[in-house]
């Protein structure tokens, strides 16, 4: 709101001095609001005395100006204000504090006579008031002289103590406050600290009584001894900066945190080794989420997203294992039972690994395993001579034939020409890899006969007198 004058039918206000200002001035032909302007204003707004400082000409204010809210006194708001044109001399004054000029009601003459008579009070400035015989007659007054007043400190050396005292008050605060400081700032050091301990602790508690000894690493995690825990944990650690939660949550822009700080959000519940530990129990001993929360003591929620942030990080870390080597590097690693066969590439297989059976029956269809009698995921495996994994097919459903996953997945596509696999039976890729150039070994069987031919037998003999290596 405008500033406005709060006398009854008095239009004065700011908006009336801000159009006054961006007019012309007659005198000095410029505007009126311009510094070189020396013309004064038509009026000036005078805000209300406030409570704090002089309550009672705050009063006297609002009794002159006469505006009534219901049946009590107006209250000024913070835009009230009053005018130079009701007051005698331009501007409140000590001599003429009050507004007496036009308050646009009727009997305000009076109202002012008596409040203007309540505010003289006698003073008493050598003279003693006797006594008042009518409202004509003036005061009649005699020298007074008062008593001798009591022997004290002079005013000049109180004043000049004053400041020196303030200061040493004032000196004496900041120290205390400073000790305080000190002494609050080592009180949530050590908070701290002891919750770091008690955290620890409590994360020790669990991971430590399970990792006791390398068959307990080996039973729980399926590491052969707790130096290989301790190693990948420190590899795979870095790179969980922030836990997984789920697809809708990423976005196309996301904030850049290689400037910021390690990790963000509230702090951790489980210790570093503890979430590793929780993901490989649950990848090795299958245990559902409700158990492994109650083993860590966390919700079920977040024991979930402790899992996909480790698997994600660990995925990072051991797909850079997985990979196709050139021929020399398969002739050279090649073990000695492995000799005899010279173009022998890789030897593949089909794993299914169970799952909870959904509640949609038409995954419960595809997700159904004659082989196993169970909802799986099928995945390729391709292991090479020396025991090494070279290729890892993306998850199927349980339903799919070896034939079917291998076409699909583009496996036959990766291997050179000239080479040679070795799968089970299931795999009837014959045709696919006679088109690629490549030697499709696969056990010979009876199917259809009372016993298998001599030259079946010594094939066999030749190429499976040792087993598979995974």
């Amino acid at each position: 709101m405008a500033l406005t004058c709060a006398v009854i039918n008095c239009s004065n206000s700011a908006y009336w001095l801000n159009k006054w200002k961006k007019q012309l001035c007659t005198q000095c032909g410029c505007l009126h609001k311009e510094k070189d302007c020396k013309c004064d204003p038509p009026f000036r707004l005078f805000c209300f005395p406030t409570k704090i400082k002089n309550s009672e000409r705050r009063e006297r204010w609002k009794q002159l100006i006469g505006r009534k809210n219901g049946s009590k006194l107006w209250t000024p708001g913070k835009d009230s204000r009053v005018c130079s044109n009701h007051f005698v001399e331009g501007q409140p004054t000590v001599q003429n504090p009050l507004p007496t000029l036009n308050l646009g009601y009727d009997g305000y003459e009076s109202r002012v006579k008596r409040i203007l008579f309540l505010q003289e009070k006698p003073v008493q400035v050598g003279y003693r008031v006797l006594s008042i015989q009518s409202e004509e007659e003036l005061f009649v007054a005699t020298p007074y002289y008062p008593d001798p007043e009591e022997e004290c400190l002079k005013q000049s050396s109180f004043m000049s103590s004053f400041p020196v005292v303030l200061l040493m008050v004032i000196q004496c605060m900041l120290i205390m406050g400073s000790a305080m400081a000190d002494k609050i700032q080592k009180l949530t050091a050590e908070n701290a600290k002891l919750r770091q301990e008690l955290r620890n602790l409590r994360n020790k508690k669990y991971v430590d009584n399970v990792l006791k000894t390398d068959d307990d690493v080996n039973f729980y995690t399926g590491f052969k001894s707790l130096t290989v825990f301790e190693k990948l944990h420190n590899i795979i650690a870095p790179l969980v900066n922030r836990r997984w939660l789920g697809v809708k949550a990423y976005k196309s822009k996301v904030r850049n945190f290689k400037k910021e700080q390690a990790r963000f959000g509230p702090l951790r519940k489980l210790s570093s080794r503890a979430e590793f530990l929780l993901m490989l129990m649950r990848l090795r001993l299958g245990l559902l989420g409700r158990d492994l929360a109650n083993r860590f003591q966390i919700s079920e929620c977040l024991c979930g997203r402790i899992f996909h942030a480790w698997l994600k990080a660990s995925a990072k870390v051991f797909s850079t294992t997985v990979f196709m080597p050139d021929e020399e590097t398969l002739i050279g690693s090649k073990p000695r039972k492995f000799q005899h066969i010279q173009d022998l590439n890789c030897i593949i297989d089909c794993t299914e690994i169970f799952i909870e059976t959904p509640k949609d029956v038409e995954m419960q269809c595809i997700t159904w395993s004659d082989y196993k009698h169970h909802t799986t995921l099928k995945v390729l495996v391709a292991c090479a001579p020396n025991s090494a994994i070279t290729y890892v097919s993306p998850v199927y459903t349980g339903r799919i034939s070896n034939k079917a996953l291998t076409l699909d997945c583009g496996f036959l596509d990766r291997l050179p020409p000239y080479s040679m696999i070795m799968a089970d039976k299931g795999f009837n890729i014959l045709e696919e890899c006679s088109s690629r150039s490549i030697s499709l070994y696969v056990p010979p069987g009876r199917c259809g006969q009372s016993q298998m031919t001599s030259a079946a037998v010594r094939k066999n003999q030749k190429h499976c007198k040792f087993p598979y290596s995974y």
